[in-house]
């Protein structure tokens, strides 16, 4: 009888052992579950932020990218502009105004020009020198002038045919080349206007203007039928000019 109370005790405090182990078991497993638990969440709090950061500094790396990219391209461009001439055209040109007339030259018949103030310019190698526009460069030019006479004291009757004033038939202009290598000049362009045309009585302008090829060296002037007659108070009467196409 005593050995079988005894072996119900002993069997008895094995069961609490074995329920005090358990317990403990269920109690370590929970703190374990409750670790695991909380790094998990930390670590998706720290995966929020730090996803954020590394597509944020993709984005800036880009950016930066884009950014030494898009500097480079502008200085390639500031470079091809500045080697375009601050993005002007390099042909040679020039485009030259009336201006009071020495008459007392021997040259009376070729006009002389203003070639720096105003509307008036020589670019890129074009030169205008002892009244002549000096070509720098071989090619085709368009070469234009207009010479505005004015005739107020010239004039024809009723019939056309008598002029009551100066004896004078009509006037021109005409542009003509020179060379050094040739020694006979060369006329390109020739305008003539009668007095007696129904326009104006007092104005006569003559427009010409043509593509020609021209070499280097060579040298355009305008010459006309009488300097003394031609108008040059306002720059769009009388002009001439040229450039390269």
């Amino acid at each position: 009888m005593e050995f079988s109370i005894a072996m119900l005790q002993e069997e008895e405090q094995v069961t609490k052992q074995g329920l005090r182990a358990s317990s403990v078991q269920d109690s370590t497993l929970r703190k374990l579950q409750c670790a695991v638990t909380c790094c998990l969440l930390g670590l998706c709090t720290l995966a929020v932020p730090t996803g954020y950061l590394m597509v944020g500094s993709f984005i800036i790396h880009r950016g930066d990218k884009a950014a030494v990219q898009s500097s480079s391209e502008s200085v390639l461009n500031t470079s091809a502009y500045k080697a375009s001439g601050s993005g002007m055209d390099l042909k040679p040109r020039a485009h030259l105004t009336g201006k009071g007339q020495d008459y007392s030259s021997d040259k009376s018949n070729t006009l002389q020009w203003e070639d720096q103030h105003g509307q008036a310019f020589t670019q890129n190698g074009m030169n205008y020198i002892n009244r002549s526009l000096q070509i720098p460069k071989t090619g085709s030019y368009f070469v234009y002038s207009q010479v505005t006479f004015h005739l107020a004291d010239l004039r024809c009757n009723e019939s056309g045919q008598e002029k009551v004033g100066k004896k004078v038939d009509f006037v021109f202009q005409t542009i003509t080349k020179v060379n050094s290598n040739y020694p006979a000049s060369e006329d390109l362009l020739k305008g003539t206007k009668s007095l007696c045309e129904k326009e104006n009585l007092g104005n006569r302008p003559i427009y010409l203007g043509a593509l020609l090829l021209m070499k280097r060296g060579d040298r355009l002037m305008v010459k006309v039928s009488d300097i003394k007659l031609v108008d040059v108070t306002m720059e769009h009467k009388t002009f001439f000019g040229a450039f390269l196409v």
